[in-house]
């Protein structure tokens, strides 16, 4: 995958693993966000024959870890999916059993009332798992390493096409935590684009990180 910001030289992933993108430019640092985000077209995206790709499509942008919310919400229905399809035939026979029991627990209460009730019983697992609210433990939204561990195994785990972009997030985890995520990305065998404002004396960089700084003046410095 080669990826350029205009005026600039190309960016080429040639493996999986981290890509450090680092600036002490205001302008450059806002490109690149509100390109990831589709609000702007200072980035462009191809395959290695040169085939042009959808920046909103190829790439997952996340964001701060700490300061967009849960962003485990928007990954809620590729998990579910996920889930439904793996599901052992055993484990979905006891959950529809339960489920049967609790219906007919309910039909019977119902004709205790003075009005005609009644009940629609569907077995949905995806209806089933919205009225549980299926959600990711919210302890792990108080750890930045934690979130970004996460998302990166709800890729890995929903085989999820896009690469993820997370912001900022040498300004929450150490270096030692940035060695390990470098580490887990590598064993996971997917690529992270992590964009830092910051200069290169500032960070330390992971060997096997790929990395690129522009400088407050615009010029590359990879």
């Amino acid at each position: 995958m080669i990826l350029s910001y205009l005026t600039h030289k190309k960016w080429s992933f040639t493996d999986n693993g981290i890509k450090l993108i680092t600036t002490q430019s205001e302008i450059v640092y806002r490109d690149l966000i509100q390109s990831f985000q589709g609000i702007n077209k200072m980035l462009v995206c191809t395959d290695d024959d040169y085939q042009p790709l959808e920046i909103t499509k190829s790439f997952d942008f996340i964001g701060d870890p700490l300061l967009s919310g849960d962003i485990t919400k928007k990954y809620l229905l590729q998990i579910a999916k996920h889930y439904i399809t793996n599901l052992d035939e055993a484990n979905r026979d006891k959950i529809f059993t339960a489920f049967h029991d609790l219906e007919l627990v309910l039909q019977d209460s119902l004709l205790l009332e003075d009005l005609p009730l009644e009940i629609n019983f569907d077995e949905d697992l995806k209806k089933l798992l919205k009225i549980t609210e299926l959600h990711l433990d919210q302890k792990i939204l108080l750890d930045p390493y934690a979130i970004i561990e996460t998302v990166l195994r709800i890729h890995q785990t929903c085989d999820l096409k896009t690469i993820p972009v997370i912001c900022n997030a040498a300004s929450y985890i150490s270096d030692q935590e940035l060695k390990e995520l470098s580490k887990l990305v590598k064993q996971m065998n997917i690529t992270l684009i992590l964009i830092e404002f910051s200069t290169p004396d500032l960070l330390v960089v992971p060997e096997d990180v790929q990395f690129y700084y522009i400088d407050k003046d615009l010029v590359d410095w990879y």
